[in-house]
């Protein structure tokens, strides 16, 4: 059986899963409130407004989390986004499963894919994305293989339930560190908006967020000292994670509980416009 979304259907309901990139982590204001931060609070925001043009009530929740995997997602993410019955579910995961030895990816595929059965079976719309492609540093070039399989795997699945694949390892302005946190892992402000941006063109929402014009734009800065502060602050962290087996999410709540209300704010980094 094939499963398909309905382009241009009206949403009443959206839940996000996945991991820190669908939390939310490096938007503009995201260091003050988890809330309304992230490409997926903003799609919310941009459907929410079709709702309000329609005198509908839009709800969302995002249950995703910083360092969460493959099979967390699928596990008691996907549990939650589940009990609510959302229109519209959105999943990104994979991109800290990258390392995995080739030999459990056969595993993983399983865990995605009957996941997805899951979602798509209760009903609700479904988008997946697949991982970034990581060339706008040097140093992460040697992860480009493991990215880009990553990616065909999570693309396959999606031909496969006749999915929608938010294709962000295709998305070429990436290379360009303005679309990058000071972390270098998480999208800047402008990275969230651009993803955004695309997930709408994908349901043929009415409404999109002003992405910034290049002058607008500025790159973290890269120099000697700002590189050793980068690995004082952001690698040697992760590394000693890595080697204690814990995440950055552990001890952490996902910023929603249930589907809530969700309305667009006005902002300077809200500015939506119609398309």
């Amino acid at each position: 059986m094939l499963y398909y979304i309905v382009i241009g259907k009206p949403y009443g309901s959206y839940v996000a899963i996945g991991d820190s990139l669908s939390e939310g982590l490096g938007d503009f204001t995201f260091h003050k409130t988890r809330r309304y931060n992230g490409w997926t609070d903003r799609l919310a925001g941009l459907l929410a407004k079709e709702a309000q043009d329609q005198n509908r009530d839009f709800e969302f929740a995002n249950f995703a989390l910083r360092g969460s995997k493959i099979k967390t997602i699928m596990d008691w993410q996907l549990k939650k986004a589940l009990s609510v019955n959302a229109d519209l579910v959105t999943v990104m995961a994979g991109s800290n499963d990258l390392t995995v030895a080739p030999e459990k990816l056969p595993e993983l595929r399983s865990i995605y894919r009957d996941g997805l059965q899951q979602l798509v079976d209760s009903g609700s719309d479904v988008i997946i994305a697949n991982t970034i492609n990581p060339l706008h540093l040097n140093v992460f070039k040697p992860l480009r293989y493991r990215a880009e399989r990553m990616s065909d795997l999570i693309t396959g699945l999606g031909h496969e339930f006749n999915l929608p694949v938010l294709d962000l390892f295709g998305i070429e302005h990436f290379s360009d560190l303005c679309y990058w946190a000071e972390d270098m892992v998480h999208f800047s402000g402008h990275g969230h908006v651009k993803v955004a941006n695309e997930a709408a063109k994908i349901l043929d929402l009415k409404y999109r967020f002003r992405e910034a014009e290049h002058y607008e734009r500025s790159a973290p800065a890269r120099g000697v000292k700002e590189t050793i502060r980068w690995i004082r602050k952001d690698v040697i962290p992760f590394t000693h994670r890595k080697l204690k087996g814990v995440t950055s999410g552990d001890g952490l709540s996902p910023k929603s509980e249930r589907l809530e209300p969700f309305r667009p704010i006005t902002s300077p980094h809200w500015e939506i416009l119609t398309h």
